[in-house]
This record gives C-alpha cells, sequence and structure tokens, in this order.
C-alpha cells in the first residue's frame, strides 16, 4: 500500500502548502539570481556541501511531518519482483533518453551543467552524497509524505501524483524549463513505481542510481571544459587551481 493518511492536521497543511506552493515559488521567483551571467559561477564542492545540508534539513522536516500525521513510510515488507523489474526499466530508459542530452547541454557549455559535473575525487564523493541524499530525501518528500496529504485534499492517487510532480519539477527550475517538463515524467514515473511496490524503496534506488550516473556522466563529458566565469577556487581533475577563462589555469 502507498503512504496514506486519513485527514489533515496543522502540519500537514503546512507541509502541503509548504512543498506545494512557497518552496516552489520561492525557486521560481529566484531562478536567475542562482546562476546570473554577471558573476562567477559558485564554488563547486562548496555547492555540493550547501545543498547535502538543505537536502537533510528538507527531509527531516517530512519525516518530522510523516510521524505527527502517522503516515507509514517505510513498511517491513519487500516490495514485489514486478516494481523492481518496473525499476530497472525506468533507470534504462531515462539514462538512455537523457545521455544525448547531458552531451548536448557540455557542448553548448550551458552555465548551469556546472553544478553538475564532479571533476575530482571530493567533487565525485560530495555528488554522490548529494544523489543518495536526494534520492532518498526528495522520494520522502514528495512520493511519500506530500503525495498522501494531497490525497486527502483531492481524493485520487494519480491527480496527486500530477500535482506533485509539477511542485517536484518548479524546485528543479535551474535547470530550465524544458528539463523542468521532462522532470515531471521522471517524476510521475517515480510515483508509478510508488504504486507498483506499495513502498518508496524501488524509487528510492533508482533515484539515486540515476543521479549518480548523471553526474558522473556530466563530470566525463566536461572533463576538458572550464567554464567561463568559473570561481577561482575551483579545482580541476589533477588539484589544480583554475582561471576564470574557458582553457586557462591559474598559477
Amino acid at each position: 500500500m502507498v503512504p496514506y493518511t486519513d485527514e489533515l492536521n496543522l502540519a500537514g497543511w503546512f507541509h502541503l502548502a509548504y512543498f506545494g506552493v512557497l518552496f516552489p515559488g520561492l525557486l521560481v521567483h529566484r531562478r536567475k539570481k542562482l546562476l546570473p551571467t554577471d558573476r562567477p559561477l559558485p564554488n563547486r564542492l562548496r555547492y555540493f556541501q550547501t545543498t547535502s545540508f538543505s537536502l537533510v534539513m528538507l527531509a527531516t522536516l517530512s519525516l518530522l511531518v510523516a510521524w505527527v500525521q502517522r503516515i507509514p513510510l517505510f513498511p517491513r515488507s519487500l516490495p514485489p519482483l514486478s516494481a523492481v523489474i518496473a525499476g530497472a526499466a525506468l533507470y534504462a530508459a531515462a539514462v538512455a533518453f537523457m545521455r544525448p542530452r547531458w552531451r548536448r547541454a557540455v557542448e553548448c557549455r550551458a552555465r548551469v551543467v556546472h553544478l553538475f559535473m564532479p571533476a575530482n575525487a571530493p567533487e565525485r564523493a560530495w555528488w554522490i552524497a548529494v544523489a543518495v541524499l536526494a534520492g532518498v530525501g526528495e522520494e520522502i518528500t514528495w512520493r511519500g509524505v506530500q503525495a498522501a496529504l494531497v490525497v486527502v485534499v483531492t481524493g485520487n492517487y494519480w491527480i496527486a501524483a500530477l500535482l506533485c510532480s509539477i511542485s517536484f519539477a518548479l524546485t528543479h527550475i535551474v535547470q530550465g524549463w524544458r528539463s523542468a517538463a521532462v522532470i515531471v515524467v521522471f517524476a510521475l514515473g517515480f510515483h508509478s513505481l510508488v504504486w507498483l511496490a506499495g513502498s518508496l524503496y524501488v524509487a528510492m534506488a533508482v533515484h539515486v542510481a540515476y543521479d549518480i550516473t548523471a553526474g558522473i556522466s556530466y563530470g566525463r563529458l566536461g572533463r576538458n571544459w572550464v567554464p567561463e566565469g568559473l570561481d577561482s577556487g575551483q579545482v580541476d581533475e589533477n588539484g589544480d587551481r583554475t582561471a576564470g577563462r574557458e582553457g586557462e589555469r591559474a598559477p
């Protein structure tokens, strides 16, 4: 059975409003400020670290609401084999669909790619941490708690899945509107996995695997690219400091 609750209390309404409207709306409003073209790109390692902290905080908030609302998120039963097979198929299809787009984003020198392109061992370690925290935490928030709360309001799981997928995509708006549209489809796929499995476990595993694959792929594709406007504190694969212009190293 998918995560559910019978009625909403104050904590549930807060979660609905915050993750359904306020948080996505804030990120849409701040989109142009996240990667301004007239400023240096943020230090990637620090960005991974602050993102990890934010993911922990957001997941903790959702877990607290789940506890107050008595939403069962972690059943003891294992997911059925059909759900595991569906999860493997979704992962394979998502990677196959996105790989050409990852390559094209690097070739087009999209500035946002810098945020998903670990270039050395410390960055790769932190990227894996981000992927695990996002895969677990975001599934708890949007496929677990938020979906269960929206079902109480709408009375229909798939309407709730669509609304949650849209709000989830808007929290990734820094990647652009086209990417957000793709994320809506991926999110609906994750909701389908939760419905098939009766739990979050398969969706979590697929989400983590996909995010790790995306970051490592970006890192390999952009191995020889130093984005224009890179923070002078950024380091390359060899641990050397890089300069602000493409292809130039700082002494």
